[in-house]
Formats: C-alpha cells, sequence, structure tokens
C-alpha cells in the first residue's frame, strides 16, 4: 500500500514539470483534432440522410441525429485523448526515470504504431468488458453505490497490468514482463484503482493516463522478483 501511495504522490507532484506538460498538450491538441474529425465526418453522413420521403421527417431525424453524435463523441473523448495518449507513454516514463532514476541506462524504443496499437486494444478490451458487466454495475448501484466500487475494480485491474506492461516492455522482453505481472498482480492491481478513480472524475479523466503511467514507473522499481529469476530489480536493463 505504502509504494502505491508513494508512487502517487510523485506523480501528482511532477505534473509541474515542463516535459510532462508539452506531453499533456500535445496530446489534448492531437485528440481535439481526432474529435473534430470524427463528429464531422459522422455530422456530414447524418446530414445526407434521405431514406424517407417526408422531408421534416428527414430533417427531424438529421438533427436528433447530429445531437446524438455530439454527445456520444464528447464522452467519448476523454477515451480518446487517453489512447492518443499512450503513444507518448514512452516519452513520460523516460521523463519521470530521469528525475528520480538517474543511473539507470537508457530504455529501448517502441515504435509509435506499437504505442497506438496498444492503445487501441486496451481501448477496446475496456470497452467491451465494461459493456458485459453493465447490467451488473446497474445492479450493483442499487446497494451503497458498489456499482461504482466494482467498476473501479475491475477497471483497476485491467489498466494496473496494460500501463505495467507499456512501461516494463521499455526494459525487459515480453516473456519476462508476463512473469513479473504475474508475480506481483495485486500490487499492479491495487496501482490501477486510484487511476481507474481518476478516469471517473471529469476533467481529471483527463490527466489520468498521464498520472497513472508515472506511478507505474515508480511501482515497477518496488515489484518483487517471480520465485525463479533471482535477487535482480525489475528494471535492471
Amino acid at each position: 500500500m505504502k509504494t502505491v501511495v508513494v508512487a502517487f504522490q510523485r506523480a501528482i507532484t511532477q505534473l509541474s514539470d515542463p516535459a510532462l506538460q508539452r506531453v499533456l498538450w500535445r496530446s489534448l491538441l492531437l485528440a481535439i483534432l481526432a474529435y473534430l474529425v470524427a463528429w464531422a465526418c459522422a455530422y456530414v453522413a447524418i446530414w445526407s440522410f434521405t431514406y424517407f420521403e417526408i422531408h421534416w421527417l428527414n430533417t427531424l431525424i438529421r438533427y436528433l441525429g447530429a445531437f446524438a453524435v455530439t454527445i456520444l463523441t464528447l464522452l467519448l473523448f476523454p477515451a480518446t485523448f487517453g489512447m492518443i495518449l499512450s503513444i507518448f507513454l514512452e516519452e513520460i516514463a523516460d521523463v519521470v526515470e530521469r528525475r528520480y532514476y538517474p543511473d539507470l541506462p537508457k530504455a529501448g524504443s517502441i515504435p509509435i504504431w506499437a504505442g497506438l496499437l496498444s492503445g487501441l486494444r486496451f481501448f477496446l478490451l475496456l470497452l467491451a468488458i465494461n459493456l458485459v458487466l453493465l447490467p451488473v454495475y446497474l445492479v450493483a448501484m442499487f446497494f451503497a453505490g458498489a456499482g461504482m466500487v466494482l467498476a473501479w475494480l475491475v477497471n483497476g485491474w485491467l489498466i494496473g497490468n496494460e500501463y505495467y506492461e507499456q512501461v516494463a516492455l521499455r526494459r525487459r522482453p515480453a516473456a519476462e514482463v508476463k512473469a513479473w505481472r504475474k508475480a506481483n498482480s495485486g500490487l499492479l492491481w491495487l496501482a490501477g484503482i486510484p487511476i481507474a478513480v481518476l478516469g471517473t472524475i471529469p476533467f481529471l479523466n483527463l490527466i489520468a493516463p498521464l498520472i497513472g503511467c508515472a506511478m507505474l514507473v515508480h511501482v515497477a522499481r518496488a515489484l518483487r522478483p517471480p520465485a525463479l529469476a533471482g535477487p535482480t530489480m525489475p528494471f535492471e536493463r
């Protein structure tokens, strides 16, 4: 628990770092651009709707459709921002390591397309699991907000594992990353919960991915090695 608290405090403190702020603003601008393009394409498609012969009915459907698209894209904007930010997770990890772990050798590079693909995969997985569990969330909401707590627990597990992989793959092969993750599944789950909570708070959900990546850099340094790995540090390489 102490590891997660310290990691969270350090991540929050480093938000004032100009290098991290540049990543944040760059990601935000790209996300806004992606949002506007998606909204414009959907709007043009809906406004081209002429299925019915009754003019006023076509017009009504167009206006309702345009309103629905606007609301939907706004709701999905934080997720879009998080996916864009995943491209820069390697850069975020580098900034954190330069400040807190300057003795570490330079990490390997992950291609931009790999980061984007990983972000897209994570987004789709998160969406699919939460859609499947939506009825459970709704029922649990009648029990003193248990639905939200359940959502935090489920998403915390996904987030902790995904962000750890993003950070660790810079320094270890996939097989080793998997072994370290399995040996520390409880701690990674615990680390993912505060990020999941931030993800449900308006405006703070925009910086949740950045805080999450910074947190997992610190958490990864505190992981215990797998039983057969020997007493090595997680980021020895």
